[in-house]
């Protein structure tokens, strides 16, 4: 519809508003009759046009989609443990399913028994495709589950939290400590609890929805060598911690 009323690239602001009056094209204003209510403007012959956005709140800035998007999206007060699940050394898929974990969203059999509204499925025949001795909940599979248990205890040695109970709300609580660190420990451990949890999850789903299975060692491996593999991809500044 640009080109086809003659404007193009270089088209001015001034060719469309001459004299104090808008020179709208006819089909325009036939196809969009708002443009024939426009305010006039006062040009200043010695500016250049610009792209301009006025917020929310009145002020006029550089036009950026970044502008535009803090606009027109609905924002809420930063939650705690924000840095806990979202930090720039993270892995995002990783993070997605901590972000899931957090919100206690992800599709456990807990969550699925409260959707049985008709009572024609036996849930109570559902259990923990990990040790098969319970059925599955987010405090079940972090890390109270025999499985999960054994593979958090081979792999939280590593980031020094071996005190820390294997329990959802106290992994949880530690977390929350040290969610604002940038300390190299801390973002290991970070790393870690993420990287354990997608795992954990990745292997409860094989389990459910395929014949491929990995015992625990096998398991806390694959979330070691991610971990490293990911550590090798950061730089760190030098200390004594990275001695």
């Amino acid at each position: 519809m640009i080109a086809n009323v003659g404007f193009n690239m270089e088209t001015k602001l001034a060719e469309i508003h001459v004299q104090g009056e808008w020179r709208w094209p006819t089909l325009w204003v036939e196809r969009f009759p708002v443009l024939a209510n426009l305010r006039h403007i006062v040009l200043n012959a010695n500016s250049r046009d610009k792209l301009v956005w006025k917020t929310r709140v009145g002020r006029q800035v550089e036009f950026s989609t970044t502008s535009v998007w803090d606009d027109v999206r609905t924002t809420q007060n930063e939650v705690q443990w924000a840095k806990v699940v979202w930090f720039s050394q993270a892995i995002p898929r990783h993070s997605f399913i901590m972000w899931l974990i957090v919100n206690k969203k992800l599709k456990t059999q807990d969550i699925m028994r409260t959707w049985n509204s008709s009572g024609n499925a036996n849930f109570n025949l559902m259990c923990c495709s990990l040790c098969t001795s319970g059925p599955d909940s987010h405090e079940h599979l972090f890390f109270e589950c025999g499985y999960a248990s054994d593979v958090w205890n081979g792999v939280k040695q590593k980031a020094d939290v071996g005190t820390t109970p294997n329990q959802w709300h106290a992994i949880f609580d530690y977390l929350l400590g040290i969610a604002n660190s940038k300390k190299i420990t801390h973002v290991i451990v970070k790393l870690l609890m993420s990287t354990a949890a997608y795992f954990v999850w990745d292997e409860r789903n094989r389990r459910l929805f395929a014949t491929k299975r990995r015992n625990k060692t096998q398991l806390v491996d694959v979330i070691l060598s991610t971990v490293r593999l990911k550590l090798q991809t950061m730089k760190f500044k030098s200390s004594l911690q990275m001695e």
